[in-house]
């Protein structure tokens, strides 16, 4: 599990770092438990425009000193995001952290600016923190949901129509880019007695006025540009993923889910919840069997995976043909997209190899040469984790092969590890907490070779 003293380190370090670089931010939220924890939540922070390039490389200095390397960082206009996974140096037992920072270079929407670089920001210091005060925090939480999501934040609106009163002018001025229509729709929704439910118009009215602002200042051929900008450097992502495919290999009784849920708590907190298990494919194709017209489909375990009769060889190849299409046209549709939006991770429960290392688990009775063909078009995971262990070990935890099966499997999957450069083999003939440890630092390990441009 993820150790909130361990958390605290990191947290400590990057603040520390922040501040004796006199870089120019604001934690935007969730302050209360700074520094030792940000409650569960990520952490949003504000800073300068000028002071971003610092900002992130203090950041990536923190993340190495407290152990932990980034699993991504993907960058927009105005904004960047960074997941970080770590383990505190020399812990021992292991205490592992994880975090999502979100850093807004000033305040934008659509590449247009929301906020008065120029003007001093209410703060409120927090144990030597800087925070946002909680009235501005609020309305700019507001503004962020309704611009993007067309979304009345309730979770944000009580302190931000407790800064309707009093703070308005000062926050007013600090939002002068937005325009005076668009900031007289803002407060008109502070002050709305209209249901959350009924307010996506008003959000709508809201980016109308700003973007009617933001032309006459601007010129329409401006705005337009710099939205191109935005929308370019979001496609650029695509390009270029931040985020980690996982397969994780097995043979039946090896722990590949227990393995699974041993490491995701780690995993989640490093992504606010950004993991995705799939178990053997993308799944964007439907099974097998339900093109057959079969409606219900087994959820639980494999009891018998050696259960049914291989296919033929026209059905063999079909079924290749079939899977390998799924993992095709599931990395581009499912997979890529989801790791290049945010640094997300997608994790699977078995993979295209298993087609080669246990062909009658999937009924093909093919040449290993041809379903290796097959398994090669599959688009290759960052990462292969092979557990492996005592193979009557295994084998007594299901009892679903035979001890002779097993030790083939076992060996395949050796030998695979051995000449493919992304596997690793971890043994599972430790404890849980050893073999959790060691994956996640395999984990880490990939990270920073690929943080340096290495494979």
């Amino acid at each position: 599990m993820v150790d909130c003293g361990a958390e605290a380190v990191f947290l400590r370090g990057l603040f520390a770092s922040l501040n004796a670089a006199s870089i120019r931010y604001a934690v935007m939220r969730n302050h209360h438990f700074l520094p030792d924890s940000t409650g569960g939540s990520d952490l949003d922070i504000l800073i300068h425009p000028a002071d971003a390039s610092r900002a992130h490389a203090a950041t990536l200095a923190a993340i190495e000193e407290a152990g932990g390397v980034p699993i991504g960082c993907s960058r927009t206009v105005g904004f960047f995001k960074i997941y970080a996974l770590g383990q505190v140096p020399k812990s021992a037992p292991a205490q592992w952290w994880g975090l999502c920072l979100d850093f807004n270079e000033g305040l934008y929407f659509n590449g247009l600016r929301l906020l008065d670089e120029a003007s001093p920001l209410p703060l409120q210091n927090n144990k030597g923190i800087p925070a946002l005060a909680d009235g501005l925090a609020g309305v700019l939480g507001v503004l962020k949901e309704a611009l993007n999501n067309d979304v009345f934040s309730t979770r944000y609106a009580p302190a931000a129509r407790g800064a309707t009163g009093a703070d308005w002018p000062q926050i007013a001025a600090l939002l002068a880019p937005m325009g005076t229509p668009a900031l007289a729709q803002l407060r008109a929704m502070l002050l709305s007695t209209l249901p959350p439910e009924q307010m996506g118009s008003e959000c709508a009215r809201l980016r109308q006025a700003f973007f009617q602002h933001s032309a006459a200042r601007e010129g329409r051929w401006r705005v337009r540009w710099q939205g191109l900008v935005f929308q370019l450097s979001k496609l650029k992502r695509y390009a270029q993923p931040s985020g980690l495919v996982l397969a994780v290999l097995g043979v039946d009784g090896a722990g590949k889910s227990t393995l699974i849920n041993a490491i995701l708590p780690a995993l989640n907190a490093a992504t606010h919840n950004a993991v995705t298990v799939r178990h053997l494919r993308p799944t964007v194709l439907p099974p097998l069997a339900r093109l057959k017209g079969k409606r219900s489909q087994p959820t639980g375990p494999v009891l018998e995976p050696h259960g049914a009769p291989p296919s033929g060889p026209l059905g063999s190849v079909l079924r290749l043909a079939y899977l390998s299409a799924d993992y095709l046209l599931g990395y581009w549709l499912w997979t890529r997209p989801k790791i290049a939006k945010v640094p997300a991770v997608v994790m699977f429960d078995r993979y295209a190899y298993d087609m080669v290392l246990d062909p009658r688990r999937f009924r093909i009775a093919l040449p290993a040469r041809m379903v290796s063909w097959f398994a090669a078009l599959a688009p290759k995971p960052d990462l292969i984790i092979c557990l492996h262990g005592d193979a009557e070990t295994i084998a007594a935890r299901k009892g679903e092969l035979t001890l002779a099966e097993t030790q083939r499997q076992v060996e395949a999957l050796r030998a695979f590890a051995a000449r493919e450069p992304r596997a690793v083999l971890v043994s599972t003939d430790t404890d849980l907490t050893q073999t959790r440890d060691a994956v996640l630092g395999v984990i880490c390990a990939c990270l920073r070779t690929r943080s340096q441009g290495k494979r």
